[in-house]
């Protein structure tokens, strides 16, 4: 899918750049299907080109995974041990599951029940949670809201509830739900103004653009990238796994 829509850029640019320099008027303005055409015609009569455009193209790809396969194994440990990410489980675990979150994603909801079973059993692990916020700009604000609840040691209270909401989130329901859970409302938002809350989720957008990371949720167990939505035994099947290569 990516391939075919790089092909069509490539082609659709070529087009566009051909009729810039022929002077081509506002009356010449093409219909998709006259498009269509000049592309099929254009990949008939220069197949060369494109293979090498998705030649090369494949090759930016393969290097690119290798330097994130490469950050990842080398970094792993270091930024799945940071003192200012939230983390809950057995702090010297075997096992180390970083989950990258958005509070109004979908998948992530539907991965809670799993996350805190895993929490619950005895599996020797540590869940550390990276708060991403890419879906809309409350996602940011019950980002920011999770984050300073750590200042009195609510963040899993709040993290939790956050993602039971069903829907979207707004300001009034983020506030509302921490103030049910007992939270100092006014001190929360006098932390969220603090610089390192900021500051957290920028190296967490960091983190993401480094792993190639695009969407939530997306789960790092043991220094391998997993993307989208695992269920309970899925998870229980990759840590034994991990266990047992320990």
């Amino acid at each position: 899918m990516i391939i075919k829509r790089y092909i069509f850029i490539i082609l659709y640019s070529l087009i566009i750049y051909n009729m810039f320099f022929r002077q081509t008027s506002a009356e010449d303005t093409l219909s998709k299907e006259k498009i269509e055409k000049i592309i099929h015609e254009y990949i008939m009569k220069n197949p060369e080109i494109i293979l090498k455009s998705v030649d090369n193209f494949r090759k930016e790809m393969e290097k690119a995974s290798i330097e994130n396969n490469n950050y990842l194994k080398k970094e792993f440990q270091n930024f799945a041990n940071q003192d200012d990410i939230p983390n809950f489980g057995n702090k010297d675990a075997k096992v180390i599951i970083v989950e990258f979150v958005d509070y109004n994603c979908g998948y992530c909801k539907k991965s809670l029940d799993a996350i805190i079973a895993l929490l619950e059993s005895n599996l020797d692990l540590k869940i550390s949670f990276r708060d991403y916020p890419i879906l809309s700009p409350s996602s940011r604000l019950a980002a920011k809201a999770a984050l300073a609840a750590q200042y009195q040691n609510k963040y899993f209270e709040l993290h939790t509830k956050l993602l039971s909401m069903r829907g979207g989130l707004t300001e009034e329901i983020i506030f509302k739900i921490a103030k049910n859970l007992e939270i100092d409302v006014n001190k929360l938002k006098a932390d969220m103004q603090n610089p390192k809350i900021d500051l957290i989720i920028q190296e967490n957008e960091s983190l993401a653009r480094k792993l190639n990371i695009r969407g939530t949720p997306t789960f790092i167990i043991n220094g391998k990238l997993y993307a989208g939505a695992l269920e309970l035994d899925k998870l229980k099947a990759i840590i034994n796994k991990a266990l047992s290569k320990i």
